[in-house]
């Protein structure tokens, strides 16, 4: 029982679906309102996860919801990237669903490759498997001015990009790192989970439509980079084409599902 003067901060009021699972509490404890420069009066110790622009709220509402739903939700997944039919998804690294093999494969290539460095390890938002793919899916909602959301934070940067070049020489040839780093640890994990999987490596960024613009030239890098040879690097998906593809579908629960992304959009920075 939550008393009430603590309901605030309660992030289940923002979720649609698996409102207990308990790698949301993981999350709520680590992504929160707490610094200075994020703390608002009445936030401290707020999740992220109540928030209606929240993108790791989003994320789960539309795609457990869409997974829960069966072979009709795993459909429009399959529609909307353009890919395979789904197997597996990874939340945050962990298969919520199958709990399958795949996850502790995941884990142990992010230790033993990001691991090797003090910082934050990398937390893929949706990888999803396929027969034939290994998909990372970077869930991006909202944008801060015109930096990139892909670019590097922190010291151990330089450090992981030694790394991946030993992983994957032809990352020594990317021009301008700093501001697609994101995008190429997408890559390193994709391309090494792909590997052992025998399957092949696709990283697609799911943006906000009206971010296009701004994020189309940061992209670019990457996708003219000696990266994409192989075109592991996709197209741009956004939550409007998937609002376009649920509209379609014979879902009973496409309504709840749409309203989610109307409101996260609505909120969207």
């Amino acid at each position: 029982m939550i008393p009430k003067n603590l309901k605030k901060y309660d992030y289940r009021e923002n979720l649609i679906v698996g409102k207990d699972n308990p790698i949301l509490i993981q999350k709520a404890w680590r992504d929160r309102f707490s610094s200075e420069s994020h703390w608002r009066a009445g936030y401290g110790g707020q999740a992220y996860l109540s928030k209606p622009n929240s993108e790791d709220a989003l994320t789960w509402n539309v795609f457990r919801a869409l997974q829960l739903s069966g072979e009709r939700g795993l459909k429009v997944i399959s529609d909307v990237f353009k890919i395979s039919r789904v197997d597996k998804m990874l939340f945050w690294g962990c298969d919520v669903e199958h709990h399958g093999e795949e996850q502790q494969l995941l884990n142990i290539l992010i230790r033993t490759i990001d691991g090797k460095h003090q910082g934050t390890m990398t937390e893929p938002d949706l990888v999803i498997i396929t027969g034939r793919e290994v998909v990372f899916v970077e869930c991006k909602l909202n944008q801060r001015g015109n930096t990139s959301p892909w670019k590097s934070k922190g010291k151990g940067a330089e450090k992981r990009m030694k790394t991946y070049a030993e992983e994957f020489p032809e990352i020594k040839n990317v021009q301008d790192w700093e501001v697609i780093y994101q995008l190429i640890r997408q890559y390193v994990f994709a391309k090494s989970l792909s590997k052992h999987l025998k399957k092949k490596p696709v990283v697609i960024p799911l943006i906000n439509e009206k971010h296009r613009e701004i994020l189309s030239d940061y992209y670019l890098k990457v996708k003219h980079s000696p990266l994409n040879q192989k075109e592991v690097f996709r197209d741009f998906v956004t939550w409007q084409d998937l609002l376009r593809i649920l509209s379609t579908s014979d879902m009973p629960n496409k309504g709840i599902i749409s309203a989610k992304i109307k409101e996260a959009l609505k909120y969207a920075r």
